[in-house]
């Protein structure tokens, strides 16, 4: 128990000044009367109700002292501590990120949280709230008072692998609070007291953490490059513990072992590895072995591709589609036709200059400036299933004139009568698209839909050897694959799950390379642990609500016990009032 505002104790002068007040009250004096027959009626009553006269002038200024006694323990706020497991609402918050499968005596630390959350759960007296934190937040129960639906909805909680949003998931759990009735439980591994120093706090919030200082070495980057006709990488070790650890980092070229080298790290020490002699392999693997509590930042995967190749512009081009494509964020360079080389950049040309390249690059076709034009007289058609048009809205746009570019052996995804406005497809090994009309003869460029075609077409021309790009575990996003069913196949040609591709390509959340298989076709992808989640650790806290910060830390927290002091001072006033109504009476 304690005080919270010690200094209105002053206000016991005002009870002394009641007492006074009795002792110098009017004294009597004995007097010879005539009769005493109204003293025998007094007499009467006082023996009728002896308990009660007796006292019943003591007693009025007992309750008088007593009232202002308990306003004056209203006023310096007395309070009990309480467990901060038993409040009105407990909102629990637990991290789901990668480093939540740091284990200790092959327990990880997700599982440690869970039971200790369930333990909690049984001591509670009030509802329970559940956020699962990834890079987005669920609410796996919202102010549930059945504890067996939560210890259910808990159980189906699962790692997401991804990396957490703490600060945002805090500052949800203060508004679904109710201030110092409620109290926020946050189990993770991410958060520091010192970054929370100058927050405002309305809820007390105890930090959770069961591994704080996990034995760890990250496997923190790896890369590989080709110089000439060989291939060479290097990769970063990073012990991340206060000892000497030793252990071996082996290369993989598909599931072949390469190389195999032993490694002795210092405490806090970072070892790079220089790796010569690397097979072409269009994937490698990266993987390191130590006796350390996390495994999740062991493996890394290095393919070989060029995910974002530059664009280079031979000739004349319209400046609506130079910009267009600069404002994709590619690199564009104009060149002359004697610094071509073939390689993995695209080229956007005119079809004259195209057929004097004799590099095999993947190539974006339009028609030349003299080029001859073609008046259109039918509609523009268009096949929505072609993933260069995919929300372009292209049978919206206007087209006066086309090209006369016409290739037999391209896909149309876009005509007018017969007459083609829009082709991809192969040609002698490279990809090509075909844009067949003049910008100055088309509004296309003035549409929302132009940096999305070229977007498109953009993601078209830079698969590189079936690669889709690189993943964090559980992304969303655009890919450039065909609709339908994919079927997505691990490393080790494990079936995963079956992927309709619609609009977005959600990835596994287990880090690794992936294969996305459609019949004959097979794309490449790989998904890697943000790299905040490479270093696990973190320390165990409690938070007070901003008033309290300069307490000592406590693992109690305060219960104002003001309002009942205030309540029993209005009710013995009342009683007070009773008992001076019937001395009157008398």
């Amino acid at each position: 128990m304690g005080i919270g505002n010690p200094v209105f104790f002053f206000f016991s002068i005002f009870i002394a000044a009641v007492i006074l007040m009795y002792f110098f009250r009017k004294q009597y004096r004995a007097l010879i009367v005539p009769s005493n027959l109204l003293w025998e009626e007094v007499m009467k009553e006082w023996q009728a109700s002896p308990w009660f006269h007796r006292l019943q002038r003591n007693l009025l200024l007992l309750l008088q002292v007593l009232i202002l006694s308990l306003l004056m323990f209203a006023l310096v706020k007395p309070y009990t501590t309480e467990d901060l497991k038993k409040k009105d609402h407990v909102i629990i918050i637990l991290d789901t990120s990668a480093t939540m499968n740091a284990s200790q005596d092959g327990v990880s630390h997700f599982e440690l949280a869970k039971r200790d959350i369930h333990s909690l759960i049984k001591e509670s007296e009030g509802d329970i709230t559940i956020l699962a934190v990834g890079n987005s937040i669920s609410t796996v129960v919202s102010e549930e008072s059945n504890d067996q639906v939560v210890f259910n909805r808990l159980e189906n909680i699962s790692v997401t692998n991804d990396h957490e949003d703490m600060k945002k998931a805090l500052r949800l759990g203060e508004a679904l609070g109710k201030g110092s009735s409620s109290v926020i439980h946050v189990y993770s591994d991410s958060l520091l007291k010192t970054d929370y120093k100058e927050e405002t706090i309305h809820t007390p919030i105890k930090v959770h953490n069961f591994i704080p200082h996990p034995k760890n070495v990250s496997l923190t980057s790896f890369g590989v490059e080709k110089l000439g006709t060989a291939y060479k990488g290097v990769a970063v070790v990073e012990n991340q513990s206060d000892e000497l650890l030793s252990g071996t980092i082996t290369i993989y070229d598909d599931k072949k072992e390469v190389i195999s080298n032993r490694l002795k790290i210092g405490a806090g020490k970072e070892a790079v590895i220089p790796l010569d002699e690397l097979p072409s392999s269009p994937v490698l693997k990266a993987k390191i072995d130590f006796q350390d509590d996390y495994r999740g930042d062991d493996i890394l995967t290095s393919v070989q591709t060029t995910s974002k190749p530059a664009v280079l512009v031979l000739g004349e081009i319209n400046p609506f589609l130079l910009k267009g494509f600069q404002s994709l964020g590619v690199n564009v360079k104009t060149i002359e036709e004697n610094q071509m080389k073939t390689g993995d950049e695209i080229i956007v040309t005119t079809k004259k200059k195209w057929k004097e390249l004799s590099a095999a690059n993947p190539a974006l076709i339009i028609p030349g400036p003299s080029d001859t034009s073609t008046a259109l007289t039918t509609d523009v058609e268009v096949n929505g299933d072609d993933p260069l048009l995919k929300h372009v809205d292209f049978e919206k746009v206007f087209v006066e004139k086309a090209g006369s570019i016409g290739l037999k052996e391209l896909d149309t995804a876009a005509q007018s009568g017969s007459v083609p406005l829009i082709q991809k497809g192969e040609m002698n090994g490279a990809k090509m698209v075909v844009l067949n009309l003049h910008l100055t003869d088309t509004d296309f460029p003035l549409h929302p839909g132009f940096p999305i075609f070229l977007h498109n077409a953009y993601q078209y021309l830079s698969e590189d050897g079936g690669f889709i790009g690189y993943f964090q575990p559980g992304e969303e996003r655009t890919v450039p694959l065909a609709t339908g069913d994919w079927d997505i196949y691990s490393g080790d040609d494990e079936f995963i799950k079956k992927s309709d591709q619609g609009d977005w390509f959600k990835a596994p959340l287990t880090p690794g390379v992936y294969q996305a298989v459609q019949g004959d076709v097979t794309k490449y992808f790989s998904v890697v642990l943000d790299d905040r989640e490479k270093k696990p650790g973190g320390e165990a806290f409690s938070l007070e609500p901003t008033e309290d910060k300069g307490e000592e830390e406590r693992k109690t927290i305060p219960h104002n016990l003001s309002s009942w002091f205030l309540v029993l001072a209005i009710l013995i006033l009342f009683i007070e009032w009773e008992v001076y109504r019937r001395g009157n009476r008398v």
